[in-house]
């Protein structure tokens, strides 16, 4: 009797230590803060924090006009004239703007390629990529210099909108989703910034109105 007296006592306290009050609850997580952006705002601070991060951009007024200003940047950048281009892309009028393209990939030899977002984001200035047998992945990493067409009505303020868009786009999730943030660097060499070390060294958007 004393025992079970004494056992009893003993898980009264541990039930007692346990037992928890309303005050003793965590607080609920707090929200997280994330900045919102009127629709002006969201493309300014878009292109800002691409600029941030070594990226170019130029608006074109609608896609037939990506040929005639891939052909203006290859010109300025003194860039050969053939162009790995996504498949996707490969219905516009290259001819016209006096370039050929390549849309075998990988194309590790040419020095420009050009693919498409699925979406950017402003918060980030992010491109969003996702792979597919008319986007491959090689052209996002292969070529020293990646443009990249983003249609302006794609731009989502935050991350989390870009996978809901992804979501609506596909009925089958894409097996790569590459998150672009500027051009490739690394600062592993004393500290020092160098562009190009992983993957292209420029990138340029061409925003289709």
């Amino acid at each position: 009797m004393a025992e079970n007296s004494a056992r009893d006592r003993i898980l009264a306290d541990i039930r007692a230590a346990l037992r928890t009050t309303p005050a003793d609850k965590p607080p609920p997580p707090a929200a997280i803060a994330r900045p919102s952006f009127s629709d002006n705002d969201r493309f300014r601070a878009f292109v800002q924090r691409l600029e941030a991060v070594a990226g170019t951009w130029e608006e074109v007024a609608k896609a037939a006009d990506v040929p005639k200003a891939v052909a203006a940047y290859a010109a300025q950048h003194e860039l050969e004239k053939q162009v790995a281009v996504a498949p996707a892309l490969a219905h516009l009028d290259w001819d016209a703007a006096g370039l050929k393209i390549d849309t075998q990939a990988p194309a590790p030899a040419r020095q420009l390629g050009l693919t498409e977002a699925v979406c950017a984001v402003a918060e980030t200035g992010t491109l969003v990529l996702s792979s597919s047998a008319d986007h491959p992945t090689t052209l996002n990493f292969l070529p020293e210099y990646h443009l990249v067409v983003m249609h302006k009505d794609s731009l989502v303020t935050h991350l989390e909108d870009a996978w809901q868009l992804m979501r609506q786009h596909h009925q089958v999730w894409p097996r790569t989703v590459n998150l672009v943030t500027g051009p490739s660097r690394t600062a592993d060499v004393e500290q020092t910034i160098q562009l190009g070390a992983h993957g292209p060294r420029s990138l340029h958007v061409l925003i289709v109105a």
